[in-house]
């Protein structure tokens, strides 16, 4: 297959989120005004993103790709509806987030409702195993949130306790969807396996470099030391505090409780924290690539390598 224009990929992404708009619409005024705020939104679709990519070079059809890219969106902002409640997030996306704009109640209310919609539209897939597959991946979000739940305050973690909260948070969905576009596709159970693999690294340095852009002024629009403010302890932190001995570890705890947050980071860069979790995230990126080069074309490989590295090196 040809490489595609990025203009192929634009419109698409309208196309997902018109169905997603179509899946929601709702007769109920205080839903559909939720739903007009949200859609008003244009959002980063990084996971629409790879699934087009992947599904069009693996020749899975068009319409399949809307489907399963409406239905994986709409997991994903159910999620971070209920997160941004959790988490008392008063932004998202520079807007003001759906519970401080209509309280708590009607929040949850919608990311429920979100919920049922998502099921319904996945009850119309004509391939009920993938439908199967998302419905298990939303549990496994769900089960992920519990997890990360119970490590918030706890600077003890390690970093195996916290690659297991990026498995069930992060990268089950990733890996759930390239499971599927390789069901589409008709591959053969190993390709099957790869996809899935591919998906793991992926959500694996997706979140790694969502947890660097927490310590700076990244692009991604997300507040500097958000996750730390809120008692959330990632990779570059963690890596740091694992193998430190106890009075450099009391020192760093005692600058968290103080909220002294840019001597906090000192001691991370002092002790290769960021450079640890860079090389941790440029590993998980090369196996993405490695097993990219086993799936497509040779004459798209530049093309997915691309997106690879501007998405999970932002």
């Amino acid at each position: 297959m040809p490489i595609f224009e990025e203009q192929n990929l634009t419109e698409f992404l309208a196309e997902v989120k018109l169905n997603m708009e179509n899946i929601t619409d709702s007769h109920e005024e205080d839903i559909q005004e939720i739903n007009d705020y949200i859609f008003q939104s244009s959002g980063k679709f990084i996971r629409s993103k790879l699934i087009f990519i992947y599904g069009t070079f693996l020749g899975v059809d068009r319409k399949d790709l809307i489907e399963l890219s409406s239905a994986t969106e709409l997991i994903h902002l159910s999620t971070l509806i209920h997160d941004d409640i959790i988490d008392d997030a008063p932004i998202r996306r520079g807007k003001k987030t759906i519970f401080k704009k209509w309280g708590v109640t009607k929040a949850l209310l919608y990311g429920d409702y979100l919920y049922t919609k998502t099921f319904s539209s996945l009850n119309s897939l004509q391939n009920q195993k993938i439908a199967s597959i998302l419905i298990q991946c939303a549990e496994k979000l769900i089960e992920g949130e519990f997890k990360q739940l119970k490590n918030i305050g706890n600077l003890n973690v390690s970093i195996s306790d916290y690659q297991i909260v990026i498995n069930n948070k992060t990268a089950v969905l990733f890996s759930g969807i390239l499971e599927s576009i390789a069901i589409y596709a008709k591959l053969e159970k190993h390709q099957v396996m790869v996809l899935k693999d591919l998906g793991q690294e992926f959500g694996y340095a997706f979140q790694l470099n969502d947890d660097l852009s927490d310590f700076v002024n990244a692009e991604s629009g997300k507040k500097t030391f958000k996750d730390l403010s809120e008692n959330k302890y990632t990779f570059p932190l963690i890596v740091v505090l694992n193998n430190s001995v106890a009075s450099k570890k009391e020192k760093i705890i005692k600058l968290i409780h103080a909220g002294d947050y840019q001597s906090v980071k000192k001691e991370i860069e002092k002790d290769d924290g960021f450079k640890k979790t860079r090389s941790e995230r440029d590993k998980a990126i090369q196996n993405c690539i490695k097993m990219t080069k086993k799936l497509l074309a040779d004459e798209n490989l530049q093309y997915a390598e691309n997106f690879l590295i501007s998405t999970l090196k932002s």
